[in-house]
């Protein structure tokens, strides 16, 4: 499709409104990402430098068909192979999951909060807030590859498999681009965007799993495009021409983005909204109800894939605690780390230290609904009738907290009931597990307390709470590789959070913690009442 130049005028200047908008979310987003991917690596080439061990791990994993399902074989056994293996799958999808967020905020939320309606009327063409999304987030794509390419060739990784998994990523990222660009014209809503996104990355990711038989590719394969990142072989003869697809499709998606923004009514979607129902149900007529109805999508979603998650951990713990035992220099570490514990023990306290921290993102979620709400002026005819605004937030807050909790007690089931399948050791922990678990709500509540303080008293800043978790997910990344001082650690509030399954009790400081969670619920609470409504 040709572009007319008439329609992306004004682009120039869309994109530095963009870069000045997120001049600290994006570059706090991106940095995540590039100490993850280094992470993996300088973790690999510190621990596995030896052929031998790594031919140990190789074994270990192609006879866990579990784990072969969700992260695919191992098809070289150099660190590189291992660091390619260990990156081909979440950090495609942690990189898609920013870029979807990414596009879906500068463009279906602009057009939803009637800004794209503003600056259309001036001297910007019609798909030029398309095109300077794209041009943004493609770019950001683009840096992050290099960075990621400098990163590995520093720690001495091959610079053709570097350059490949580098690549790689920039390639996924812009292909979920290129597919949020059309969801947000075939959908009215950014919730809806967002969904059919997440929907078909884990299509992509069923039908990789699938498509992998004993380190074959079928036609499942060939289909998702997650699984042309591994086949892409990085550090194991590099398949350059499967490059050659995402360039295909990418531009084929990008072509049908902008025909579809060409033809579609500005506010509203190519797909036809669902009518509602004549009648509404008797749920509605109480606050709870209403908060029940907006908040149970994200609520059941977060059960069903941290369900399916402690599933995959409860079937491969026994073969990960197999690699820790098998690695002297992993199990010295253990042994440092877990004071004398099962190295199966350590192992899930390290689940634990990365998803407590996760479970977090579903709390500022939820809290966040007041904001969006608010920004869409449904708080303002609830107010406005016999709701209190105390009543309104609370019901809405009670998901924030309370959400986690059930998230991480049924993760923790179900990684307690598959792994008891295996080991005949049926439920046992189960208590153990669930405490060890819970003591993190505390943390977890301090994040959502940021969130409720900031909507209650600068509520146009509320997203800053995005920056205030990656900042803290930088500090403890940090952690692990730079002496960082006490006192920095001691920012974070997972720093005072006590590991009880490696013989840690619970003191004074997660108390503390506990105390400054409540105490900004409660600035955000009294600064709402006092406030106007947007």
């Amino acid at each position: 499709m040709k572009i007319k130049m008439e329609n992306i005028s004004g682009t120039r200047a869309l994109i530095r409104l963009i870069l000045s908008r997120d001049r600290i979310i994006l570059p706090v987003l991106f940095l995540f990402l590039i100490l993850l991917f280094v992470s993996i690596a300088a973790s690999f080439v510190n621990l596995y430098a030896e052929a031998a061990l790594r031919e140990a791990l190789v074994l270990q994993i192609s006879s866990n068909p579990g784990i072969v399902l969700i992260l695919g074989p191992i098809q070289d056994s150099s660190v590189g192979g291992l660091v390619a293996w260990r990156s081909a799958v979440f950090g495609p999808i942690l990189v898609a999951l920013v870029n979807i967020f990414l596009m879906i905020r500068h463009t279906r939320s602009e057009e939803r909060k009637g800004r794209l309606e503003i600056l259309n009327s001036t001297a910007v063409g019609r798909q030029a807030t398309l095109t300077s999304a794209l041009i943004t987030i493609c770019g950001a794509n683009i840096l992050l590859g290099l960075l990621i390419f400098l990163s590995f060739i520093g720690l001495g990784l091959p610079w053709e498999g570097s350059l490949a998994l580098a690549l790689s990523m920039v390639a996924f990222g812009c292909l979920f681009a290129a597919i949020t660009a059309v969801m947000v014209q075939l959908t009215e809503s950014s919730s809806e965007a967002r969904y059919l996104s997440v929907a078909i990355l884990i299509a992509f990711f069923i039908l990789r799993s699938i498509g992998w038989d004993e380190g074959g590719a079928n036609w499942f394969f060939w289909i998702s495009p997650l699984g042309w990142v591994q086949n892409i072989r990085a550090f194991a003869g590099e398949e350059w021409w499967i490059f050659g697809l995402f360039a295909v499709l990418t531009i084929g998606l990008l072509a049908l983005a902008y025909y579809l923004s060409s033809v579609r009514d500005l506010g509203a979607g190519i797909l036809p909204q669902r009518s509602g129902p004549e009648r509404a149900s008797l749920t509605l007529a109480s606050t709870m109800g209403l908060t029940w109805r907006l908040q149970r999508g994200m609520l059941l979603f977060w059960i069903a894939g941290f369900a399916l998650m402690g599933v995959f951990i409860g079937f491969s713990a026994q073969t990960v605690s197999n690699i820790f035992t098998d690695n002297p220099q992993f199990l010295n570490i253990i042994s440092q780390i877990g004071k004398g514990t099962e190295p199966l023990d350590t192992y899930i306290n390290f689940m634990l230290v990365l998803f407590g921290q996760v479970f977090a993102i579903y709390g500022i979620l939820s809290a966040m609904k007041l904001r969006s709400q608010e920004v869409k002026r449904y708080s303002e005819f609830l107010l406005t009738n016999t709701v209190s605004r105390t009543k309104w937030a609370l019901t809405n807050l009670s998901f924030a907290l309370i959400g986690p909790a059930i998230i991480m007690a049924i993760f923790i089931s179900c990684y307690s009931i598959s792994y008891g399948l295996i080991s005949g050791n049926m439920g046992q922990n189960l208590p153990q597990l669930l405490s060890a678990a819970l003591v993190y709500l505390p943390a977890i509540w301090v994040m959502v307390g940021i969130s409720v303080a900031l909507f209650g008293i600068l509520p146009r800043l509320t997203s800053l709470s995005w920056v205030a978790l990656g900042l803290l997910l930088i500090i403890n990344l940090l952690a692990d590789f730079l002496d960082i001082d006490q006192w920095i650690l001691n920012i974070s509030p997972f720093t005072h959070v006590p590991n009880l399954l490696l013989g840690d009790t619970v003191g004074w400081p997660l108390g503390i913690v506990l105390v400054v969670a409540l105490v900004l619920i409660l600035v955000g609470m009294v600064g709402f009442q006092r406030r106007d409504i947007a």
